[in-house]
């Protein structure tokens, strides 16, 4: 898969486009990717995802809590190439694009050396100030070029629509499993593993404090999970069922900092300063506030016994 950070760049004539910011790369991103490959491949012809980056959200900075999103934009490119697209251009978006009509938004989209055959773009996706740019817009000023105009259709799971925004509702209410069937796969980020205050080591049971890529990274809501980390090693990817914590640690702690923390079962050995993903299978309890050390201790016990055994 090839990578542009700008429309001047894709040389090939006649590519199919589509237009998002595909957060997440849920099942409806999928069946729409689906829809673009599937007419690239018809039609002999690349097809190209255009996207944004950083999210409008995020730069408008009108989120009182901040903005989180699924994916940070090395992970979303990888899913992106998994779809089978043949490339992707990541647009800056800045406020001056953010200023843009809709209709100055197509120009520089369209107004590429090599006009584009075929543009897709999702149910709900708005472009231009404001977010006044939708399908109807891009239709009209797509007919008098030639260029064909394709919508893709809602899908639905359980009677609702899959959106990323109902991925991020899942994910933050803590309900994972949930989340994994929007997505296809379960939710999951990385980051580094910083220096912690081995409480769990003490405790005789270590654990991974993992900081985030980005600041914008969007982690489940406080609760103990089932999960995995991923290390890359020399010879390969290593994967390790794990009992992630987030929260505030209140048996141990007074403090209201959010931290993630993963304990590995079977693994042995120093991750400090060490990248690794680290994935969500389910919601095993809430975070709780014991009485005592020990009473946290056993808690944890069971906790990767029902990781171990699946229960």
């Amino acid at each position: 898969m090839q990578l542009w950070d700008s429309l001047a760049s894709v040389s090939a004539s006649h590519s199919v486009l589509t237009l998002g910011f595909f957060d997440g790369v849920h099942l409806g991103h999928q069946a729409l990717l689906r829809e673009v490959v599937g007419y690239a491949q018809q039609h002999r012809c690349p097809s190209v995802v255009v996207t944004l980056w950083p999210h409008p959200r995020i730069v408008l900075g009108k989120e009182p809590g901040g903005f989180h999103l699924i994916n940070g934009l090395n992970y979303k490119l990888e899913l992106l190439e998994a779809s089978g697209v043949d490339g992707v251009v990541v647009l800056e978006f800045t406020l001056e694009l953010a200023h843009q009509s809709p209709l100055e938004f197509l120009q520089r989209v369209v107004g590429m050396p090599s006009c584009p055959r075929c543009i897709f773009m999702g149910y709900d996706h708005r472009f231009g100030r404001g977010g006044a740019g939708d399908f109807t817009v891009l239709s009209q000023f797509c007919k008098p070029l030639g260029i064909d105009t394709r919508q893709g259709q809602p899908l639905q799971l359980d009677g609702l629509e899959v959106s990323s925004t109902l991925v991020r509702r899942a994910i933050q209410q803590g309900d994972t499993e949930y989340a994994a069937r929007l997505m296809g796969r379960n939710f999951s980020f990385r980051g580094t593993v910083a220096h912690g205050f081995r409480l769990g080591q003490r405790m005789g049971f270590p654990t991974a404090n993992i900081e985030p890529y980005e600041p914008w990274q969007l982690v489940p809501g406080h609760g103990v999970y089932e999960g995995w980390c991923q290390i890359r090693t020399d010879s390969g990817v290593d994967r390790f069922k794990a009992v992630v914590n987030v929260g505030t640690r209140p048996t141990v702690s007074s403090g209201r900092a959010v931290s993630i923390e993963a304990h590995l079962l079977d693994f042995q050995g120093d991750l400090y300063g060490q990248e690794l993903e680290v994935g969500f299978n389910r919601k095993l309890r809430p975070e709780l506030k014991f009485s005592s050390v020990d009473d946290l201790k056993m808690q944890i016990a069971k906790d990767i016994e029902c990781v171990r055994t699946g229960r």
